[in-house]
């Protein structure tokens, strides 16, 4: 992630929307906090955010299906475990701000969970940016826990055969400018990354992905029971650290309701 001449490169992007993509009810705290809170009930929210780097719009995760605003029932990945509603949806918010989803040139997509790709049909003509390793990961035989191998079977129905399809590998300075870097974090699943954004007036801001669900776990290396590989999700919640350490980054976290609660939302923007 440095320039040739090895200093860091300080482009910035212009504005950072977040998106409201949802929110959600577990039925028990415990599989995302194993050993603690057993039975217990908890609210998540669900986030996507839109970046606008010149003429450039990219989207940050898709969040959850759009036809779920019209079910009473909401929508689910895990129906045992957690139901997802929407009161927005995307295109309704992007037209808040003179958008359609035609506008949006890349799709960055954290990783295969439902809840955040649940749009990607949105977006046909738009460049789908993810980790090679989920992309193989959704693609190979099904994994033993019957609760991952049905998000795997629904992130290959919800993904479906993007037109345009960049598969990266690693840390990724996607405009080489310093200024929307794709970090790899794998961990919650094989091929999971987050994003650091870089503005103006608001500095450096990390998109977590799920490399973390709250600000509790993040605090005390608690790894969700679904996540694939403990000590990948471990090592890359350490990744993080070291980031917010050497950019002085914020971390928005996208499943924690208490801080999405406190954000700025569409059509306010940070820059």
């Amino acid at each position: 992630m440095l320039a040739e001449d090895g200093a860091t490169p300080t482009g910035t992007i212009d504005r950072l929307y977040h998106i409201d993509c949802g929110h959600s009810l577990a039925n028990d705290e415990s599989v995302w906090t194993p050993g603690q809170n057993v039975g217990k009930s908890i609210a998540f929210s669900s986030t996507c955010y839109l970046i606008k780097h010149g003429s450039d719009i990219l989207i940050w995760d898709t969040g959850v299906p759009e036809a779920t605003i019209d079910d009473p029932n909401g929508w689910s990945t895990l129906p045992s475990l957690i139901v997802y509603h929407l009161d927005k949806t995307i295109s309704s918010q992007l037209a808040q701000i003179g958008l359609t989803p035609a506008d949006v040139k890349y799709v960055l997509v954290s990783h295969t969970h439902g809840d955040h790709i649940g749009n990607i049909g949105l977006f046909p003509d738009a460049t789908v940016v993810m980790q090679k390793a989920e992309y193989d990961w959704i693609n190979s035989p099904p994994p033993a826990d019957p609760n991952i191998n049905t998000l795997v079977i629904l992130a290959r129905k919800l993904l479906g055969q993007p037109r345009r399809l960049e598969l990266v590998t690693g840390d990724i300075d996607f405009f080489r400018d310093g200024s929307v870097r794709l970090i790899s974090t794998p961990g919650h699943t094989p091929g999971s990354q987050s994003l650091m954004v870089h503005l103006a007036k608001t500095g450096y801001v990390v998109l977590s992905g799920d490399v973390v669900h709250f600000e509790s776990n993040f605090e005390h290396d608690i790894v969700p029971a679904l996540n694939v590989d403990k000590a990948k999700s471990i090592a890359s919640m350490d990744r993080v650290r070291e980031l917010m350490k050497q950019y002085n980054a914020t971390m928005f976290i996208n499943h924690d309701k208490r801080q999405t609660d406190t954000l700025k939302v569409l059509p306010d923007f940070y820059d």
